[in-house]
């Protein structure tokens, strides 16, 4: 009797564990989201989704030369709401996993990011792994809208952009939903989102004539760093300035950086450069904080341009070096200065003082900002440079 008792009860339960997908979605029916603008219109947001064509991307044979992103846009008091009504445009229903790219206008930007940004936060279907960016001097919906040469997808162009130019030029700072959350939270660093904006003709970026001819009348590219306070945007940092940012606030995978010949002799060289984890010395000195970066790169020459160095003489490299590190730490002052005048921490000096003098910070927390437009700062960078490719002097010295 007690046996029977106990397979029925595991019958039971079995029909609760075996009962399947009751909200499940096929694929024919789901619109893959792989990039999302917003913008403001008012109190509305204005959300733009970019959601792949699949018929046009699975079988070029079999295309009907149909676009392979399709732009769908609508506006709402909420962007969930918005998010959902574009059901009423498309025969399919927005899948947000796949997401890639979240792009937001320099106005939302400047509202703070606090209410934004809470149903990418809250969504259960939302990873939190797609870029953050932030449209600079044009429309987020604009960036998506342009059409890109090689990727026919745009959100899909610029996330790889921005991937391969973070291994190869380290101008961009990759950004998640996931970092971003933390750089909002955290105590004592403030966030810093890449730009992104169009160069050209916007017009003609719109029409196919874009990708229709060798070069392309529009370009969607990243440029400079949106610097905040808080969750609110403050200004703008320079595209040179936010890639000398990025030498001191994470480690180089791959760089090129060009510099002026040393000695009296005119010209420019370029040196590729590695570099390993750069490091923040904190001190205090009666009761003000200063910060010493330290930085080890190696380096090889890529581009010589240089009539008066002849690198088949040791001391060339070491002329090269002594050089390249003072316009080097030269650069990166300048770029920390930028962000001192702003008054945004966003390389987080703070955090780094908080963590290590915790009881110091507690007393100067809310006077940090004038103390850090004051803050000494200081750069030592040591180029090692251990190679000059496959050839030694230049062609112009004739020799390979």
């Amino acid at each position: 009797m007690k046996a029977r008792i106990q397979k029925t009860i595991i019958i039971v339960v079995s029909f609760f564990l075996l009962s399947g997908c009751w909200d499940r979605w096929e694929l024919n029916q789901l619109s893959l989201i792989v990039g999302m603008a917003v913008d403001k219109d008012g109190e509305d947001y204005v959300l733009t989704i970019q959601a792949m064509n699949p018929s046009e991307i699975a079988s070029q044979e079999t295309s009907r030369g149909y676009a392979q992103g399709i732009d769908v846009r609508e506006k709402s008091r909420t962007i969930h709401e918005s998010l959902r009504k574009t059901i009423q445009k498309t025969p399919r229903r927005s899948f947000v996993s796949q997401l890639k790219v979240l792009i937001l206008s320099e106005d939302v930007a400047k509202e703070g990011l606090d209410h934004v940004l809470d149903f990418f936060y809250r969504d259960h279907e939302m990873r939190s792994d797609f870029f953050v960016l932030i449209a600079k001097d044009t429309n987020a919906e604009n960036i998506l809208n342009v059409l890109t040469p090689l990727e026919n997808v745009s959100a899909l162009s610029l996330f790889d952009s921005i991937e391969y130019s973070s291994r190869s030029y380290s101008s961009t700072k990759i950004l998640t939903m996931d970092h971003l959350f933390y750089e909002i939270q955290a105590v004592g660093v403030d966030p810093s989102i890449m730009g992104v904006t169009i160069s050209g003709d916007l017009q003609q970026g719109l029409s196919k004539k874009n990708v229709e001819q060798n070069m392309a009348t529009a370009f969607v590219e990243t440029n400079g760093l949106a610097m905040f306070k808080g969750s609110k945007m403050l200004t703008w940092l320079s595209q040179q300035h936010s890639k000398n940012i990025e030498y001191v606030n994470s480690e180089i995978e791959n760089s090129v950086k060009s510099f002026t010949c040393p000695g009296e002799g005119k010209g420019k060289l370029a040196l590729e450069l590695t570099s390993n984890k750069p490091t923040a010395t904190i001190k205090l000195n009666d009761g003000l904080p200063s910060v010493t970066y330290d930085l080890s790169l190696e380096a090889t020459f890529s581009e010589v341009d240089c009539m008066d160095l002849d690198l088949a003489v040791p001391s060339s490299y070491e002329q090269v070096e002594k050089q390249a590190q003072s316009e080097m730490e030269a650069d990166i002052h300048e770029a920390i200065v930028a962000t001192q005048k702003t008054g945004s921490d966003i390389l987080g000096i703070g955090q780094e003082i908080y963590r290590k003098f915790p009881d110091y910070w507690e007393q100067i927390q809310d006077d940090w900002y004038s103390i850090y437009q004051d803050l000494d700062v200081k750069i030592n960078i040591d180029i090692t440079i251990s190679g000059s490719g496959s050839i030694i002097n230049s062609f112009s010295e004739g020799e390979h």
